[in-house]
């Protein structure tokens, strides 16, 4: 008979969960950069409507664009390569699950197979217990 597949299930199990781990912490680290890119965008407005009101405000909205291009930038390229590590976390995760999947479903194939030779042990079992007896049957007869 074919070994259990338990073992082999409960570190793929293990191995799903950790993966799962690591793309969300990948979703919550993307949610974050998302958010610092909003938050910057707000800041601009608001400092471009300040600059707008306040002369003194004005002479340093130059400076204070430029930095906000350069962080808008660098926040940017970390969302995209963010976006990449999360695409390859999720086709990692479904290849992690489909392997536990087709272990599963070995091992629910070699349980049904151990079902049926018991069954069929048993009907012949029955089978000789039931020649036995006719034979007895036919020799007291």
């Amino acid at each position: 008979m074919k070994k259990s597949f338990k073992t082999l299930i409960k570190l793929q199990k293990t191995l799903v969960d950790e993966q799962q781990r690591q793309l969300a912490q990948l979703r919550d680290h993307l949610a974050l950069i998302e958010t610092k890119i909003a938050q910057l965008q707000v800041l601009q407005v608001r400092e471009k409507k300040a600059a707008e009101q306040d002369p003194v405000t004005r002479m340093t909205y130059g400076a204070f664009l430029k930095t906000v291009i350069t962080l808008n930038r660098e926040l940017e390229k970390q969302r995209r390569s963010l976006e990449g590590e999360v695409v390859r976390a999720q086709a990692k995760l479904a290849e992690l699950f489909e392997e536990q999947k087709r272990y599963e479903i070995a091992e629910e194939q070699r349980l049904e197979e151990i079902v049926r030779e018991v069954k069929r042990l048993e009907t012949l079992q029955l089978d000789e217990v039931g020649g036995v007896m006719h034979e007895r049957k036919r020799i007291n007869d």
